[in-house]
């Protein structure tokens, strides 16, 4: 294992929190399935927010952050229970917006976007104008998997990668758990283009400004910080790149893998072999996120 020591696996983040002041939590595979909100999961927020800590929600969704909170308050999860929201479609928008670095301010207007139809109007209010061909194109929107064929999307991208056109990506996870089924992200189809050599810009988790948005909502130190998520890849890695402890929750993304993280039950062989070749390992590891 890379790491100094394997997590300590915990049944829930009470057993933790008393050291930290905030926590950055991960929405999907967390606190909901992409359906359904898991009622423990609201139990622990509800405590937590009951012993003033602040809640600072990250999510890669490629989505303005007051459509994630609509969204989760149709689904039981009220902004009383959270403080702020921080989605990878928001740091889009506002990386466009102002536009404070040369590669963003580079960009003309016009984008091309692949991914869901109804996810095109990510820059909706901004100085940007969608087109339908990669050739009237400046720049590409990549939200996540298009609703075209596999061998189209491959062709789009081969064309995009020849025009020498920057990808923004909206959201850095390769697949998502919708209730039962793996859905591909944005992530995945950001890989083959830089497989074809494209440039790509991505925004969202695991990068460090997406963490430095959250710590600076906040206001606290990242040692006062415990971020929670469920993938290896973006959460943990992210997380702990940035030098905050991490509570993996292992019944996300990885369950198949993980199976059942519980406390003084789960043989430390299979907790080393699970971990085995990942650049980073978390601080704490629980089955669910619950109180």
């Amino acid at each position: 294992m890379n790491n100094l020591q394997a997590p300590i696996i915990i049944e829930g983040i009470a057993t933790v929190i008393e050291k930290y002041r905030a926590v950055v939590l991960d929405i999907w595979g967390v606190l909901h399935d992409g359906e359904v909100a898991f009622p423990h999961a609201i139990t622990a927020l509800n405590a937590l927010r009951n012993k003033k800590l602040d809640i600072c929600l990250l999510s890669n969704s490629p989505r303005r952050a007051y459509e994630v909170a609509t969204s989760l308050e149709s689904i039981g999860i009220e902004p009383s229970q959270y403080n702020y929201i921080v989605t990878s479609g928001e740091l889009v928008y506002e990386a466009l917006e102002n536009a404070s670095d040369d590669w963003h301010r580079a960009l003309a207007a016009r984008y091309f976007h692949i991914g869901p139809p109804e996810l095109a109007g990510l820059l909706r209010g901004l100085d940007r104008f969608e087109v339908f061909s990669p050739g009237d194109a400046d720049f590409i929107l990549t939200t996540g998997a298009s609703t075209q064929p596999p061998d189209e999307v491959a062709a789009l991208l081969k064309e995009c990668a020849l025009r020498k056109l920057p990808m923004i990506c909206a959201n850095p996870d390769l697949v998502v758990l919708v209730s039962d089924q793996l859905v591909v992200c944005a992530g995945a189809l950001a890989e083959q283009y830089e497989a074809l050599e494209g440039e790509v810009f991505y925004h969202g988790k695991p990068y460090s400004s997406a963490y430095r948005r959250a710590l600076d909502l906040l206001g606290y130190e990242r040692h006062q910080v415990l971020a929670v998520g469920d993938s290896l890849r973006t959460d943990v890695a992210g997380g702990r790149n940035e030098g905050m402890d991490v509570l993996f929750i292992a019944s996300g993304i990885h369950r198949d893998a993980a199976g059942d993280f519980k406390a003084g039950k789960f043989p430390s062989a299979l907790l080393q072999q699970f971990f085995a070749g990942e650049p980073v390992v978390p601080t704490f590891a629980a089955s669910l996120f619950r109180w």
